[in-house]
């Protein structure tokens, strides 16, 4: 097959199914629904199946979630679903989850905008949630503290083993009926 995936032989690539798409597509836009619904969700469908798919036999681990818009194909959003037993750093443009399989508990690490909509956030600060405006001051001076970071005696950083992330809680949405 002519642009073969290698993460999954029986389909083009990325790149070759989106430029098909655009040389077949003879409408000139789409009409989206409701974008932030479907991003979460389908958010939500690609933990459970990361989670599910028990990468480290049963111990401990760390899903980091970067999702980003290709140059050559902007009209897509790639979204990576990278694990590691280590707690990660703090990158900018992520989303970073701890996950315990044996005792079924997923917390919240942290969300962190990419580092060019920062100074946009910081300049509209009452706009945003303050939790995630005080995530990006720590990110920008570099303290570490409020990532499950410490210092060691030697002053350099460390996981600190007593740090725990925020528990997910279940959210319930009321729908309104006129």
């Amino acid at each position: 097959m002519e642009n073969q995936s290698q993460y999954d032989p029986s389909r083009k690539t990325v790149g070759a199914i989106y430029r098909d798409a655009q040389i077949q597509n003879t409408e000139k836009s789409v009409t989206n629904g409701d974008l932030t619904n479907e991003m979460m969700s389908s958010l939500v469908c690609d933990l459970n199946d990361t989670i599910a798919s028990n990468p480290f036999d049963g111990r401990p681990f760390f899903i980091i979630v970067h999702e980003k818009k290709d140059l050559a194909m902007p009209r897509m959003i790639l979204r990576r679903m990278l694990t590691g037993e280590k707690r990660p750093y703090p990158e900018d443009d992520t989303v970073v989850f701890s996950v315990d399989p044996k005792s079924c508990d997923v917390r919240f690490c942290w969300c962190l905008p990419h580092w060019s909509e920062m100074d946009n956030m910081l300049a509209n600060e009452t706009l945003f949630d303050p939790k995630m405006i005080a995530k990006i001051r720590a990110w920008k001076s570099l303290d570490l503290h409020h990532f499950g970071f410490r210092k060691d005696p030697m002053g350099d950083w460390e996981v600190n083993p007593f740090w725990e992330d925020e528990p997910m809680q279940e959210k319930r949405f009321q729908i309104l009926t006129a």
